[in-house]
């Protein structure tokens, strides 16, 4: 039987605990997702890459440890292709991250139908498609771990962002029924919940090397509402999630974690208003 991800591993180095294990992360060409990926490989994960866009995980060609796979996580057929590829490359599974989001932004009167469906195709029906793609790799392997990437939305509310939050906050309660499911099985499930993170899918594609006093104005507004008084570094959120896969979780179940700089625990983070509703790209990434 293969380690499983999750048992202990005291006095062990990160790459000694996590030499050969493998996992699949999906949103792999996003900030957080990218990260996520590149910082499992260099601590020993053999991993998976996926994301809807071939075109956008050129990144990960010939990278050592890094194998990228496009698939549309709203698809059945696609997650049970990417839970077999997991098993034909690594001839098992030790965890899933399943990280692919998109927003959706607008108000309760105009956000388009076929726009909140997308959203809910890609936020929420996505990482329960690909938990039921990949539970039986994790049960062979005799337990494993599972992070799903909700958001502080997922713990609050935001005015004109409604399906967004809704569905973050959807995975948090899947987390929390799933954990008592499946963790007699010895697989654990939990959730990262990202405050203010440069990405994307927060509107801060394109501004790496940017001077700050350049940023976009909603980077400023929330930056003064984080007590550490900055936004995160997608590294960040992928080493959270890296630690919720790793044995250094063992005893973490059906957590929702919140990185965030200390934003929620007062009021929350509140968005400036701008006079219209706030849209995103449907292929943003976190």
């Amino acid at each position: 039987m293969r380690a499983a991800a999750g048992r202990s591993g005291h006095g062990e180095g990160r790459r000694i605990m996590s030499e050969g294990k493998s996992i699949v992360v999906t949103g792999a060409a996003g900030g957080i997702g990218r990260a996520t990926c590149e910082r499992l490989a260099k601590a020993g994960w053999r991993v998976l890459a996926t994301d809807h866009d071939a075109g956008k995980l050129a990144w990960a060609e010939g990278l050592a440890g890094i194998t990228p796979l496009a698939i549309d996580v709203s698809s059945e057929d696609d997650n049970r292709r990417m839970a077999s590829e997991a098993e034909a490359r690594f001839g098992g599974l030790d965890a899933a991250v399943f990280n692919a989001g998109i927003g959706g932004g607008g108000s309760i009167d105009d956000l388009p139908f076929v726009q909140f469906q997308r959203v809910l195709g890609v936020n929420l029906v996505g990482p329960v498609l690909g938990i039921r793609a990949v539970l039986p790799l994790l049960r062979r392997n005799g337990g494993g771990a599972i992070a799903i990437t909700s958001s502080t939305m997922g713990v609050g509310g935001e005015a004109e962002n409604w399906a967004y939050s809704m569905t973050k906050h959807a995975l948090i309660g899947l987390v929390q029924s799933l954990s008592r499911e499946i963790g007699w099985e010895g697989i654990r499930i939990n959730a990262l919940c990202p405050g203010p993170t440069r990405t994307a899918i927060a509107g801060m594609e394109g501004q790496d090397g940017v001077a700050e006093a350049d940023l976009p104005p909603h980077y400023h507004s929330l930056k003064r509402q984080v007590p550490l008084q900055r936004w995160a570094d997608p590294d960040e959120m992928a080493s959270v999630l890296e630690f919720l896969v790793s044995p250094a979780s063992s005893y973490v179940n059906g957590h929702a974690l919140v990185a965030d700089g200390g934003a929620v625990v007062g009021t929350g983070l509140t968005l400036p208003k701008t006079g219209a509703a706030r849209t995103y790209p449907l292929d943003d990434k976190h």
